[in-house]
């Protein structure tokens, strides 16, 4: 005679909060695993202590509306309350910033971001205060999206020297 396995409310509210598809809630619910996870919520509380710090330092008053990570791309991606989207690295190196549609980041947070050279750069042209996201390429470049007509994005290269101006 066969068993079956019993499954609390609670552990099955846990399987829909934690993002498991309906497959995968069958596949627990039916004493088997859900396979490999390739991304799922996470708690504020397990992303990487120097992303909070991150966070902390230059949006502390404002809420988180949701922390994913991303198993297979070694990263993680927080959603703030007011739009702004930020990508981290295992480490929590900020690895992408984007602020929301018609917005900014703060000059703060982009003069923390880029290397000096590279802030010095956008402050002389005027656009600190209109970037729109940062996006860090593999280690090699950084690409700085602003708010002026096309071409609105700025390469530049770690050290900050500035390579190129494209769309």
């Amino acid at each position: 005679m066969r068993t079956k396995n019993f499954i609390t409310a609670a552990a099955v509210a846990t399987l829909v909060a934690t993002g498991f598809s309906a497959q995968a809630r069958s596949a627990c619910l039916n004493g088997g695993n859900p396979g490999i996870v390739m991304s799922g919520s996470q708690n504020y509380e397990s992303i990487p202590a120097e992303a909070k710090r991150f966070i902390y330092r230059h949006f502390k008053d404002v809420g988180i509306s949701k922390c994913e990570q991303y198993f297979a791309k070694g990263k993680y991606e927080v959603e703030l309350s007011n739009g702004v989207d930020i990508e981290f690295n295992t480490k929590g190196d900020v690895t992408e910033i984007d602020a929301p549609d018609n917005a900014f980041l703060a000059p703060s947070v982009v003069k923390d971001l880029l290397h000096r050279s590279a802030y010095s750069h956008l402050e002389k042209d005027g656009l600190e205060a209109k970037v729109e996201s940062i996006e860090f390429k593999k280690g090699r470049a950084v690409e700085v999206e602003v708010s002026i007509p096309d071409p609105d994005t700025f390469i530049f290269d770690i050290d900050g020297n500035f390579i190129a101006i494209q769309d």
